[in-house]
Parts: structure tokens; C-alpha cells; sequence
């Protein structure tokens, strides 16, 4: 299972050497605008198709979708003629010039997605190929998250990276969240996006060197590979491959010990998606979770998930849909020092995807975690997912959980983790755009420990926060800096820390 990762990409590489050569594309154009920000405002309002700006003398004219015939062209015109777009029509993209290069595509879209543009195999505004590359210098008052004699130290980071797609397409395609301690991988359930082609593929690679000014005994270097593909067969049947690779280390001050936590960890996502009707869809997931600790005193956690679910959703509005999922997960680790278990969880939830305003997930239900030694947890859950635009410059993000995850702690079972997170993003010009981040996380390790001459279950409340500007000097290179907040108080206090960081960052991309 754990060389599973070489095989997925070998097989889209396959699969970019079968389909090179494309046959003729076609979009749907919903507009035809004499300013720059009417056309990206309008692009901005579509969410179910991917749309990029092409521009012709004076004019800016916006195009959605990348289709490989004209008969799913039609559709999706018919779709956005539905949605106001009234004058709604197929183009041939290869009859059309490419989009010049001072033209950038909207900034205004969904969390996960694209924006399909015409353009060469190496271009900012098209093409196969697009890498990357980010500078950026942070400055800590507390490089190793301790409680007292905190250390100070100014960080390098360098971000090497390259992203490759084929239909080509002009943002990146995946947005996963996966943390060592969930079990099954993911921090939150996957948001599934049905792009509007045949196929599509994806693939990303990208390192964080990390160079310290006195500390260079902490530099390190993390690598991240990911990849997507996606068939959609006629009937309504199509599947997913999505796989996500990881060298890296946990946050400084996470684990028992002063060392740095190094690990490999690799997930693969199996998904198969049925629409039976206009209104019932049925969705079945395989997923393998492997993390692999480099050091001895984090051996007890090396471990493999095995995960299988179903969904069965009921569309009854044209964007919104109630579902019931079922899952179940097996826990295994290599040493049998912290306990394998078996989890059942019952879900029942309501998923939306409004136009471009909002898009969100709320399920909430029971889960049964069975240890192999004897004994049982079970417990509340939820998770919610909201994403709200409420203007083309404004937006709210809004993450919630509660969940059993594994434990960092040999002597204790499990941690019972209750977490929010909020993201507010505004763009104040054409150039200059803005974020606040807050965040709280309570987890709560099940089974006391002895630490310090104290007897306790450990319980730590976790809060974060970031406030950040990026101003944009082009459509491939841009700036941002700001403060991150974070502090952990555990009623451990060898436990607490505080940390102030400031950063600022540039970055450019083709």
C-alpha cells in the first residue's frame, strides 16, 4: 500500500502521454464588457462552470467551461442560459486567439476549482505547465513552542513548485486538508467537483526549504506531491483518483520530546459517483492512510488506515441536496503499544452549491470507535463547511468539527477534538486584497498521564490568528505579509507556549 503513491503517478503519466493531443475545445461566452471589472465581476458569478477573460481590441469578453464537443458545450449553455445568462453562447476555442498576457483572469472564485484559459504548453494565462516560486522571511519569538526561555530566530523559506494539467487550466485543482492524528487522513471530508469534461488530470509538486539564521541545526526540507484525475462516462457514472504525498514534520513543541517530529505520510482517495436520476446520486469511497515517523520516540504512531463509505443524496432543489453517509475505518498500527480500533460513524447532512454565493456541507451524527484490547468511545460528531460570498469582494469562510482522533501520547487512548475556524477575505482594489484568520481547538486525550509530578487527563485549549495584505504588482507575481498568533494552554502548563510570527512573502507564477 505505501508504494501506491509511485503507481498513481506513473499512471498519469500515462495518461498525459495518451491524451497530448486534444481535438478541438469550445466554451460557452456569457459576456461582452468594455471594463475590466464588469468582466471579472461577471465572472466572479458563476461557480458551476470555469470561466477566464479573453480580451479582443477594446472589448474584454468572458468565456466559461472547456469542453471537448460542442453537444457538452450546448448543455452547459442551456445551464447558464437557467441562471440568467440569457444571451448565453458556444464559442470554438480554437478559432479564438489566445487571451493576451495583461489580461488577468477573475480573482473572485470558489475554494476549490479553475479557470480554464486557452494558451501555449508554458503560459500565465494557459497552458500544460505552470510553475511557481515563493521567497519568504519569517521572524518568531518562540522557534520551538516552549513554555519559557523562549527562543527567537529569523527563517528563510524558499517554495520551489510545479503544477501540470491536462485539459489545461489555469488554477489549482485541489484543496486537501490532511493531518496525522484523524484517522483516514483527512482533517475534513473532501468536497467532490464535477469538472464539465470528459476527463480531467492533475499533478503538483512542491518543496519548503526551510533555512534558520541561528538555529541551523532545525533546517529542513519538506516535499509535497499531489495528483487528480477524473473520468465522467455517459450514463452518469465517473470516478476519482486523488493522491497526496508528504515528507515533512509536525509543528515544533507538538510532541513530548525537543525534536524535531519528522515523518512520511501518504493518502489515496478511490471515489465512485453514480447519478441515478435528477434527484438521487450515490457515492462510494475507498481510502489508505499511511504515516511513517523518522525517529524511534515516535514509533508507537506509525500506522495504516483503511477507510470505506457510501452516500446516498437526495436533490430536492436544484443546488441542494440531503444525504446519509455511512463510514467505517480501520485503525492499524506497526507496534502494539497504543491500541488498533474499528470506527463506525452515521452521518446525516445537507449539502449546497448556490451559484457563486454559497457552497457549504453540515452532517452531524453518531460514531463508535472499537479498540482491539477492549473497549469503546462513542461519541457526538459534526462537520460543517461553509463557504459564503456575500459580494463579489467580500467572503466568509467557516470550518467546524467534532471528532475522535488518534493519540500523541502513548499512555492515553484516543483525543476527542472539538475545533472552529474562521476566515474572513477582502479585496479592497483591483491590487490589493486582505484576510483575518481566527481559529480555536479543544482536545481532550482520553486516559490521565503522569507529567511534572501531575496526575491528569490532559485537555489543551488552542488559539490562532492571522491578519495579512497581498498586493498584487501583476497577474504572476505578487506580495503579501503579516502576524500570526497562536498560544496552547493545557492544564499541563510544560504544555503551554505562546508564539508571535511576522512574515512577508513574494511570489511568482506562470
Amino acid at each position: 500500500m505505501r508504494h501506491l503513491l509511485f503507481g498513481g503517478l506513473l499512471v498519469f503519466s500515462l495518461l498525459i502521454s495518451v491524451t497530448l493531443y486534444a481535438s478541438d475545445e469550445y466554451a460557452v461566452q456569457i459576456g461582452s464588457y468594455s471594463a475590466l471589472e464588469n468582466a471579472k465581476s461577471a465572472a466572479s458569478l458563476v461557480s458551476d462552470q470555469s470561466c477566464f477573460i479573453n480580451k479582443k481590441g477594446d472589448i474584454y469578453r468572458v468565456d466559461c467551461g472547456v469542453y471537448q464537443n460542442k453537444a457538452s458545450a450546448l448543455l452547459a449553455r442551456d445551464s447558464l442560459r437557467k441562471n440568467g445568462f440569457k444571451d448565453a453562447f458556444v464559442v470554438a476555442l480554437n478559432d479564438k486567439p489566445s487571451a493576451p498576457k495583461d489580461v488577468s483572469p477573475s480573482r473572485e472564485q470558489p475554494p476549490v476549482g479553475s479557470k480554464p484559459v486557452k494558451g501555449s504548453i508554458f503560459e500565465r494565462t494557459g497552458g500544460y505547465f505552470h510553475p511557481f516560486l515563493s521567497l519568504g522571511v519569517y521572524y518568531t519569538d518562540n522557534v520551538f513552542n516552549t513554555p519559557d526561555n523562549e527562543k527567537s530566530d529569523t527563517m528563510l523559506v524558499i517554495t520551489p513548485g510545479i503544477w501540470v494539467s491536462l485539459p489545461r487550466v489555469k488554477q489549482k485543482l485541489l484543496s486537501i486538508r490532511t493531518e496525522n492524528i484523524s484517522p483516514g487522513g483527512l482533517e475534513l471530508s473532501l468536497f467532490r467537483e464535477k469538472f464539465p469534461r470528459r476527463y480531467q488530470s492533475y499533478l503538483l509538486y512542491k518543496a519548503d526549504i526551510e533555512q534558520f539564521k541561528k538555529y541551523s541545526s532545525e533546517n529542513t526540507v519538506s516535499h509535497r506531491v499531489e495528483g487528480l484525475f477524473q473520468y465522467n462516462f455517459r450514463g452518469g457514472l465517473s470516478f476519482d483518483v486523488i493522491d497526496q504525498y508528504n515528507r515533512s514534520h509536525d509543528l515544533r513543541g507538538t510532541g513530548l520530546s525537543g525534536e524535531l517530529d519528522k515523518y512520511n505520510s501518504n493518502l489515496i482517495n478511490l471515489m465512485l459517483n453514480y447519478d441515478v436520476s435528477e434527484k438521487f446520486k450515490l457515492r462510494g469511497e475507498y481510502s489508505n492512510f499511511f504515516v511513517d515517523y523518522n525517529g524511534d520516540v515516535n514509533a508507537f504512531r506509525d500506522r495504516v488506515d483503511n477507510g470505506l463509505s457510501g452516500y446516498i443524496f437526495y436533490k430536492f432543489k436544484p443546488k441542494t441536496s440531503v444525504f446519509f453517509e455511512y463510514e467505517f475505518l480501520n485503525v492499524n498500527y506497526d507496534q502494539d503499544i497504543v491500541s488498533d480500533s474499528k470506527e463506525h460513524h452515521f452521518y446525516g447532512g445537507i449539502q449546497w452549491d448556490i451559484t457563486a454565493k454559497s457552497k457549504g456541507r453540515f452532517k452531524a451524527g453518531y460514531g463508535e470507535k472499537n479498540f482491539s484490547g477492549g473497549g469503546d468511545a462513542n461519541n457526538l460528531i459534526f462537520e460543517v463547511q461553509i463557504d459564503h460570498r456575500f459580494t463579489p469582494k467580500t467572503s466568509l469562510k467557516l470550518a467546524a468539527t467534532r471528532k475522535t482522533n488518534e493519540t500523541t501520547i502513548s499512555a492515553t487512548d484516543y483525543i476527542l477534538t472539538n475545533a472552529i475556524q474562521a476566515e474572513y477575505l477582502q479585496r479592497f482594489t483591483g491590487k490589493i486584497s486582505g484576510a483575518i484568520k481566527l481559529g480555536y481547538r479543544n482536545d481532550k486525550y482520553n486516559n490521565e498521564i503522569t507529567f511534572e509530578g501531575v496526575t491528569a487527563e490532559r485537555e489543551d485549549d488552542i488559539y490562532d490568528a492571522l491578519i495579512a495584505l497581498q498586493y498584487e504588482f501583476k497577474d504572476y507575481l505578487k506580495a503579501d505579509a503579516g502576524y500570526i498568533y497562536t498560544r496552547r494552554d493545557s492544564n499541563f502548563s510544560g504544555f503551554d507556549y505562546t508564539n508571535n510570527t511576522f512574515f512577508f512573502r513574494i511570489t511568482g507564477a506562470l
